[in-house]
């Protein structure tokens, strides 16, 4: 950026000199050119090189697209492919265009759902329970002044409620049994309440990736803090999962810096181990078995998606297809397979099936970390951010606020 403004004085200094020489109409037509340059170079310094808040930004509004991308196909059968997710052949450079092509928003096929939509058959934009979850995270930042703990949170948890429109009060009350019993316990009650332990039957969840992927933007550069962090508040991550989502929030931090690349997320994620679970006795760290089965998974494919998804769906020890470390799994292997190309990647979230909107809401959250919030077309982030105001009266540009009012931006 200084090596831009050096020139950019350069050249209007340059101009100073000679503009006596010229006619005023030839010197009208040069001050013009060369503030076009100075224009078109600055806006594309600015798409290569996104500042720090619009890499938040694109976390931010990247996950939510990815919520309201996969809310329609979660979980749909049978599972609509297109043409290079269905045939034995090696993905193409072309082929990588034509699946981001794709990739758009969808109205919902189906009625209100506990952890799905909250309105019957509604419009493309609409989130799910993965982006409800982080309303909750803001809802307590804002509250809290910027002071998150754990019962802070598990409080907010039960106090969403009373946030919401009227007409969403049932949803909340046939989403919230099996968390609340969680979320008292968490809170030293025992009354309508059961050990953490039990949630969802005892299975390491991916739960966590939904409410804390912006702890990421409150400590971009510090993954030690954002793991921590997450790791307190996660009264309902048990077992792995604890880890695992801990650390897919510090990978964030490694995707935020102006050099952020996959590469970074995973060398972040890898070296983010505050509580040591790569010194265990005896065993591997399942972050790291898990991250190097992805490039396995790939390298098996050897460029087919096709063949990919059938590893997909057979080697990463899946039942429910929401434990903690498969949508890690599927977003590494899929952006992997095509070169981590953007909205390719973001396609096949779709196209792979099953959990799509909470997979989607992490790849969603890594594109726009690296890149910025202009990978995603315009009219699509609109899309969102009027849904969710629409719908829950806040959005990304209100948690916007709330990170540059409490974050560590600087």
């Amino acid at each position: 950026m200084l090596l831009f403004y050096c020139i950019s004085l350069f050249l209007i200094l340059l101009f100073l000199n000679l503009a006596n020489s010229f006619n005023p109409t030839k010197k009208m037509k040069i001050f013009i050119t060369v503030l076009g340059f100075i224009l078109i170079t600055l806006n594309t310094y600015s798409q290569l090189n996104p500042s720090l808040s619009n890499k938040i930004e694109g976390m931010l509004i990247g996950s939510a697209i990815g919520d309201a991308a996969g809310g329609p196909v979660e979980f749909v059968q049978p599972i609509k492919r297109s043409h290079w997710c269905t045939v034995d052949q090696i993905i193409t450079s072309e082929g990588i265009k034509e699946l981001g092509g794709l990739f758009k928003l969808r109205p919902y096929p189906k009625k209100t759902e506990p952890f799905a939509q909250w309105e019957d058959y509604a419009p493309e934009g609409t989130i799910t329970d993965d982006t409800r979850f982080k309303l909750i995270f803001f809802n307590c930042l804002k509250e809290n002044k910027g002071k998150l703990t754990q019962p802070k949170f598990a409080r907010s948890v039960l106090n969403f409620r009373e946030t919401l429109p009227d007409k969403y009060r049932d949803n909340y009350d046939d989403w919230i049994p099996e968390i609340e019993y969680a979320t008292r316990w968490a809170l030293g009650e025992r009354e309508n309440a059961y050990p953490v332990e039990r949630i969802w039957g005892g299975i390491p969840t991916m739960e966590g990736q939904m409410p804390f992927l912006p702890i990421a933007a409150l400590f971009p550069n510090n993954p030690d803090s954002a793991y921590l962090k997450t790791y307190e508040l996660g009264y309902f991550d048990i077992g792995i999962a604890k880890d695992i989502n801990s650390a897919l929030v510090a990978g964030l931090c490694g995707a935020l810096q102006p050099e952020g690349s996959w590469e970074l997320i995973e060398k972040t994620m890898l070296e983010t181990d505050p509580y040591n679970y790569s010194k265990v006795l005896y065993v591997q760290r399942q972050l790291e078995k898990w991250i190097k089965h992805s490039h396995y998974l790939v390298q098996k494919a050897n460029g087919n998606i096709n063949k990919l998804f059938y590893l997909l769906e057979t080697e990463i020890e899946t039942v429910t297809w929401w434990e903690t470390w498969v949508p890690l799994v599927v977003v590494l292997a899929c952006a992997e397979i095509v070169n981590y190309d953007p909205m390719a990647s973001m396609q096949l979230m779709m196209e792979f099936g099953h959990d799509t909107d909470s997979y989607a809401q992490v790849m969603g959250a890594f594109m726009g970390a690296i890149h910025g919030k202009n990978i995603f077309p315009e009219e699509i982030r609109n899309t969102v951010n009027i849904r969710m105001k629409e719908q829950f009266g806040q959005n990304i540009n209100d948690w916007m606020l709330l990170i540059k009012k409490y974050g560590r931006l600087n």
